[in-house]
């Protein structure tokens, strides 16, 4: 070896599901070789509030229905049918965390105005929710 440190393998969190670490291994594997995303709000301000705006009437709907967080797990089960089982890393991240964490963990992160829930609300599954004339309504706004 020539002095270099030697490679120390993270260890999973308490608590974490392998799914979810895995995921997060996998991207952060990604990021020497990605370009960086634009910081949320740079780059495309008006699509994000109105991403932001469509997940406030989701939240709504699922806060009126919890029964509604299934359409998440639903969404992704299908997508990875339709794809032939290739499960891209947001919908990994996303299973995970429907199927680990209590609704109202969920909603503060869908509704959190932070880089961090743009871009969660940016790959959210619960898709199939908003009528045409609700999202018409957002446009319109």
């Amino acid at each position: 070896m020539s002095g270099s440190a030697p490679h120390r393998e993270e260890k999973r969190p308490p608590g974490m599901s392998a799914a979810m670490w895995q995921a997060i291994r996998q991207r952060r594997r990604g990021a020497d070789t990605d370009p960086l995303p634009p910081a949320a709000g740079h780059g495309h301000p008006e699509i994000d509030q109105r991403v932001l705006a469509m997940t406030r009437i989701v939240v709504r709907k699922i806060d009126a229905d919890p029964a509604l967080v299934q359409t998440g797990l639903d969404n992704i089960a299908r997508w990875t049918r339709q794809k032939g089982g290739y499960v891209p890393l947001c919908h990994v991240e996303w299973k995970a965390l429907i199927e680990e964490r209590p609704w109202r963990e969920l909603r503060a992160m869908l509704l959190d105005e932070s880089d961090e829930g743009q871009r969660l609300r940016s790959s959210h599954p619960f898709t199939g929710l908003i009528t045409d004339e609700e999202r018409a309504a957002v446009y319109a706004a």
